[in-house]
Order: C-alpha cells, then structure tokens, then sequence
C-alpha cells in the first residue's frame, strides 16, 4: 500500500530475498519535491514500511488498499495530513504519535505532505487479516473491536486516538529500523521486535482508553440472538460438520465473539455442544437397536472407531457394550 504509493516518487537502490523475509530500499527523486529514503520489508503476515523524507515542496500521494489490515502507525518527526471517506474530518498527525486502526479493503486515503526543514520520519507496520486474528486475544477489548471491524470491511473509528509515543516504543522502534540481520535471524529479530511493539501499544490504548473500552465488549442486547440463531442452526442439524467461520458468517459475529459469547450464554464450547447432541441422539439410536455403523455415519463421524472413543469418553462405555 505505501510502496505503490511512493513507486512514482521513488527509485529502487537495493533488494534482497530470502524465504519469508523480502527487503527493498528506495531514494526519493527530487524531482518530484520528495528527498530522503524508503525502506520496504516484507515478512509472512506482515509488512514493515519506513520512511526518512525531506518535503521539499507540497505533495499528495495516494494509498489504495487492495486487502484488509491492522495497521499500527508511529510518527516519530514532521507532521502530514490525512484524508479519507472514513475520517469525519482530515487529521493531522504530529511527530512522536502512534496509532492502531483497522483498514477496510478498497479504501482509497490522501496523504498531503507540506514543505518542512524537519524530515517527515515514520513506521507502519501493516497486518493481514489473516495474521492478526492469529495474534489477536479475545480477552482484549481492543483487539476485539478490531475484529469486529475487519468482519464487515470498517475503519476504526478515528476517536481511538492518537497517542504520545514513549521511551520504551521509540527504543523498539529504533532497533527495528536500525536492524542489520538478514535472512532467517533477521526474519526472527524483526518479528519479536514486532510483536513487542503490538503488546506496547495495545497496553497503551487499553490504559488510557479505560472508558472506551468498556464500549468495545461484547453487547449481550445485541448478540444474543445471533447467539441463539447459531445454537439452533447446531440443534436442527448436529451431524452437520460445523466449523466456526461458516457459523460465524452465518451469524454476522467474528470468531472470537463466537466462541466466548456461545460458552457464556450456554455454558459450553461450540464443539463441547455439538457433541453432547451427537452423543444424546447416538444414545437413543442404540437404544432403539440402530447398528453402530449406521449412528456413526448419520452422525457424521468419519469411521465407527471415531464414534466409538467419542461415545466412551462421554459415558464411559463403549457402544457396544452399552447396546448389549
């Protein structure tokens, strides 16, 4: 997103690849009122995007994002101006803020840059969806908005805040662009560093939006009966072989919602459910002399063994002895 932005203002100096781990630097062409450098790094899951410019006359670049992000944003000098359909008005960003946002797919956003002595120095660090949802915690009201965000394809609200970055960012920060390791260990540094650096920043929002936070849980008034509409999809076919992002789309909920809304409300897991149907119904089957093969399959077990370690491990016995 960034690269292709600053493609037309930039050229290429030096690239390298190794598995997982792609790096390119690019220098500003003054000719296009832009100095200073560009470093792209690309990892598995996420992209780390610097840059060190001198505005030397006002310019506008244009990001379009292609695919959905997380995207934690830190501006360490210069300011700029950014403008989208999302944003209620344009927003200034200062030197020393950072800022965590979900980016929709197909969102086009203007980045105005004004002629300033001071460098214009910067870090995104951009997530796939698909990578933050593996690092996300459930538990964290923050990031549990950001999910809900990427499930219909939003924008953070802007209110979220920008935020002073500290001490301890700006040391993370630094061996992150100061990082010389190729490769796979530079592959692994750059990944911890991340990391850190998400867990700083979640913190920091958590902590001074303590209000906010509360708004971002789980609204049981509005859930609950996409909760109940997966309960009955589950009770009107348990053979069925559900999985927890076809229930979720059904539902119109994320994952994470899902899973801990559904133990809250009925007192077990998705699967800990499905399973106590399966079982119940496998119960009255063999008690009505079905064969053990036939409720295996009905059921939706892939093989009678399957089925039977299921059935023991719920009542202790297996079918077999239990049909007898």
């Amino acid at each position: 997103m960034y690269l292709d932005a600053l493609l037309p203002h930039a050229q290429l100096v030096r690239e390298s690849e190794a598995k997982g781990f792609r790096q390119a630097c690019y220098a500003m062409v003054p000719e296009t009122g832009l100095e200073g450098i560009f470093e792209y790094t690309a990892l598995e899951g996420f992209e780390i995007n610097y840059s060190n410019i001198t505005v030397a006359r006002h310019t506008a670049v244009q990001l379009n994002a292609s695919k959905q992000y997380v995207e934690m944003h830190f501006s360490l000098s210069g300011r700029f101006l950014s403008r989208n359909e999302k944003l209620i008005k344009p927003l200034l960003v200062k030197d020393l803020q950072h800022s965590l946002f979900s980016v929709p797919q197909n969102l086009t956003s203007g980045l105005e840059f004004q002629s300033d002595k001071r460098p214009l120095v910067k870090v995104d660090i951009l997530f796939n969806k698909n990578y933050f949802e593996h690092i996300a915690h459930e538990d964290c009201a923050l990031h549990t908005t950001l999910l809900d965000k990427l499930a219909c394809n939003d924008r953070m609200p802007a209110d979220i805040g920008m935020m002073d970055v500290t001490p301890h960012l700006l040391s993370v920060l630094t061996d992150i662009i100061t990082c010389k390791r190729t490769g796979y260990f530079g592959r692994m540094f750059l990944e911890a560093r991340v990391l850190e650096l998400f867990m700083l920043q979640t913190e920091a929002l958590q902590e001074a939006l303590p209000g906010k936070g509360c708004g971002y849980l789980m609204d049981f008034s509005r859930d609950i009966e996409k909760l109940y509409f997966v309960k009955e999809l589950i009770d009107k076919e348990p053979e069925t072989d559900h999985s927890l992002q076809k229930l979720s789309r059904q539902a119109g909920l994320n994952v994470f919602k899902l899973k801990n809304g559904f133990k809250s409300l009925f007192g077990d897991t998705v699967f800990g459910y499905i399973n106590s149907l399966r079982m119940e119904k496998a119960r009255k089957m063999l008690l009505e002399g079905a064969p053990i093969n036939t409720i295996a399959y009905q059921l939706g077990y892939s093989s009678p063994n399957n089925f039977s370690t299921a059935f023991k491990r719920k009542y202790g016995i297996t079918p077999g002895k239990f049909k007898a």
